[in-house]
Formats: structure tokens, sequence, C-alpha cells
């Protein structure tokens, strides 16, 4: 592919034109707007939309940020992906495919999540510059799931629009909502409101307690930075919901940090407790079976040599594996299928580097 660029300032030429441009030409590669330290790419594969992340402060970095932001990963299990993302050639959601933690449909409905909340918010920009670079580009999208770019930029100018008319009600992402009535009182006042539409007010309202910023719940309810500010919006005109007075909210944060170590207690003697249980579990398999009463003179062979050699082995080394994952982890396993998927109760799993 010919080396193609195309530069410029946002005064001289809008977003939405620059968007529509490499659309219409059916370009691929990759189309980087900047503006006052930020950075936004879009990848484009022959004229429909890949992707658009914010840049961060390395490759995919964007895409573990949402992950952890939606409750889809803690933010221990994403700093292991980013590690052995560099480490190898794999993309970070072919790695969290492969250890089982998500689908292949779960990561990307976050990475659409993620392309729809990047092109609204650079639409609202004001100013900045943009960058587009021909070249050849590495995804694991399905292709003909690719939307084109036109479609996605009408359905994000139409958002940006409609964005003026509700804005004023969630001022911030700071701000936090209580409830304040019963999601029947909203749904008797919404008696003609789509189903899906319902449903996605009330993933809103169970969100909103009275400790969650706007922020968190809007990734939380998986819906998008327009949609899940709709709805609070609606919410809060329904007189359902109601903000958190600053004060009020300073007062419940400044007893938050006794509640968490309160939590965190709890959360170490639970681990205690499992792992209590799971050394018991495994010393049980070690002992010898308890004889059948026989009246029958002579004595009893509790168990054949060879199984109870085989039992006391496995037992010894379900033990070992759990002190190697304590070890390597820092922790206890939640349950033994933790060990199952590292591959630590395969055989010959503890002769590997890991296991040593």
């Amino acid at each position: 592919m010919a080396s193609v660029s195309l530069r410029g300032n946002l005064k001289d030429f809008g977003i939405a034109e620059v968007f529509q441009l490499v659309g219409q030409q059916r370009k691929t590669g990759i189309l980087e707007f900047s503006r006052k330290g930020q950075r936004v790419q879009i990848t484009f594969e022959r004229g429909a939309v890949v992707s658009a992340v914010p840049v961060g402060p390395h490759a995919q970095w964007a895409l573990g940020d949402m992950l952890v932001r939606t409750g889809r990963l803690t933010r221990e299990r994403v700093e292991e992906l980013h590690g052995e993302c560099k480490a190898s050639a794999h993309t970070l959601r072919r790695l969290a495919v492969s250890k089982g933690w998500l689908s292949d449909e779960d990561v990307e409905e976050i990475e659409v999540l993620l392309t729809r909340d990047t092109i609204f918010a650079i639409l609202r920009w004001s100013g900045g510059s943009f960058d587009f670079q021909a070249q050849e580009v590495q995804h694991d999208r399905d292709p003909e799931k690719l939307l084109g770019a036109e479609q996605i930029l009408m359905d994000a100018l139409r958002t940006a629009d409609e964005w003026q008319t509700f804005a004023d009600q969630v001022p911030s992402d700071d701000i936090v909502f209580r409830s304040v009535g019963s999601f029947q009182d909203y749904r008797g006042k919404c008696p003609t409101e789509l189903s899906h539409r319902l449903d996605a007010a009330e993933r809103v309202f169970r969100l909103t307690d009275g400790r969650l910023t706007a922020r968190r719940v809007i990734d939380l309810s998986l819906l998008g930075t327009f949609d899940a500010t709709r709805v609070l919006a609606d919410l809060r005109r329904a007189g359902v919901i109601e903000p958190v007075e600053r004060a009020e909210l300073r007062q419940v944060r400044r007893q938050l940090p006794s509640a968490k170590r309160g939590s965190a207690f709890l959360r170490a003697r639970l681990g205690e407790a499992v792992a209590l249980g799971l050394l018991v579990w495994a010393v049980v398999l070690a002992l010898p079976e308890k004889p059948d009463p026989d009246t029958s003179p002579g004595f009893a062979i509790r168990r054949a040599p060879l199984e109870y050699a085989r039992s006391s082995h496995e037992a010894r080394r379900v033990r070992q594996a759990l002190e190697t994952y304590r070890y390597s982890q820092g922790r206890w396993p939640v349950d033994l299928s933790e060990l199952e998927r590292r591959g630590m109760l395969e055989s010959g799993a503890l002769a590997t580097p890991e296991g040593r």
C-alpha cells in the first residue's frame, strides 16, 4: 500500500468532515486527533471503523482500563495481561479469552462500547488537529461486523445534538445520585416507554446507591455515556433519584475507610478459611480408608499398596500446588479450579519453573 497521509487543523476541517472523507475513500489506516495533551486514535479498514480509543501509556491500555471500569476484570488481572502482552505477540483480547476469564463476545462488547464512547467524546471537541496515516492494520474483529464510517458518524452526530437536551441534569461525572422513590414509581410515570428502555432504566436505577459517582454508574451499566446519562436525566426528572449534597457525601466518604478495613479483615479471614478447607480436603485424601467391620480371622488389608501410593502422591501434589500458588500469586486460590486453569494440577506441572 502506498503511503498516504492527511493532516490539518480542526478549525479548518471539522472532525465530521475528516471522518467522512476517510470513510468515503474507503481508506485503511489510523486517524489520530489531538487536543491539549489528549490523543485519540481511530482505526479504519476499507472505510469501516475497527476501533476508537484514547491513547494511553502503552498499547491496549484503553481496553484494559475499560474492562476494569466496567467491572469485567480486576485491576490485578489486567496488569497481568499487559505484562504478558509485552512478553508475547498476543493481544489482550486473545489472552483474556485463552485464560477463560472472559468470552470473545464479552471483550468485543467492551471494544464496541469503548469505540462508541470515544467517538462521541471527540465530536464534542472544539479544536485540535488531525493526522491520518494509511497503513495495514491488525485486529481481532470480524470484518463483516464492522460498521461503515458514515453510519457511525450519523449516529454520533445525532446523539451529540440530542445530548444538549438533557446534559444539564447530570452536570458532571462526579455527581452522586441516590434513589428517593421506587422503580415502580418511574414505570407508572412512563406507561408508553419501550421495554428495552425500561430495562436500561432499571439497571441504572439499581446502581444509584448514594455512593457511586455518575461515571461509575455509567460504566457499570454497560450502556455507554450517552444512553446511561440520558437514563439518569430521565430518572431525575421523574423525581425517583436526586443528587447527594456535597457535605453529606463527604461525611459518608469519611466513614468508608473503617468499613473498608472491616471488609478487608473479613476477606482475609475468608481467604484463610478457604485455604484451610482446601488443605483439610487434601489431607483427607491421603488418609487410609477405614476398614469395614469383618468377623473373619486375619488382618484387614486397608488399601491396595499401589492405590494408596497414588492417592498419597495426589494429596501431596495438591498441597504443593496450593503452596506454590500462594507464594507465586501472593494469595490463596478461591477454589481448586484456579489451580486447574493454571495447569498446576496436571501431570508434571510441578516440574515447570513455576512449580519449582
